[in-house]
């Protein structure tokens, strides 16, 4: 079952990487005041062992700090490319479209974007520009789980925002659509509609 209400695009990834930047500062703060602890300790001579062990745990929180930093870059670019992906979608309501963004999925995590409309149902994961195997059976379990709560069949797409325009094409029953292509392959496609009664339940 979805989250009952549509959210912005991107909005739960942005949290994530609001979280992430929360806990980089906590670990830099603690960076921070440890390398005081090991210059204060090391300018005693007699605490030789104990400095040593400060520095070996000051290096592995930088280490620690590194990869939260790399991870929270991670997060703001996927929520930047689901913003932009997003956008275009909306494009779709004039025609008639329902587009809603960032819908919780019960041990999914959470639809990117779902668009139903006279070509079609479509849940839409959005990546920055590549994707991994694992994407494909998640995209597809998520499409299945709202193929049984409207009871029509939903296309699974993985939409790439910065990947160069190509042909859509379908990998192991997932479509891989680039955000350039998105809006015209959905309007190009001929699936039956959801009953828009089932979708306002979502």
């Amino acid at each position: 079952m979805l989250h009952e209400t549509s959210r912005q695009p991107g909005q739960w990834v942005r949290e994530q990487a609001r979280a992430q930047e929360r806990r980089i500062w906590m670990l830099l703060g603690l960076v921070l005041a440890l390398a005081f602890l090991v210059v204060a300790v090391s300018l005693d001579k007699r605490s030789g062992v104990l400095a040593l062990v400060g520095v070996a745990f000051l290096l592995f929180l930088r280490r620690l700090a590194h990869g939260q930093i790399h991870l929270a870059t991670g997060w703001m670019r996927g929520a930047a490319s689901e913003e932009a992906v997003g956008g275009v979608l909306d494009e779709l309501a004039s025609d008639g479209y329902v587009v809603r963004h960032d819908l919780e999925q019960r041990s999914e995590g959470n639809v990117d974007h779902l668009v139903s409309g006279p070509t079609g149902v479509f849940m839409i994961e959005t990546k920055h520009r590549g994707f991994q195997p694992s994407d494909l059976p998640k995209a597809r379990r998520q499409a299945r789980k709202l193929n049984g709560e409207l009871g029509v069949w939903v296309t699974p797409v993985i939409c790439l925002d910065k990947r160069r325009a190509r042909e859509p094409y379908c990998n192991r029953g997932v479509w891989i659509v680039s955000r350039e292509r998105l809006v015209e392959w959905v309007r190009a496609q001929s699936n039956a509609p959801a009953d828009p009664k089932l979708l306002s339940t979502l």
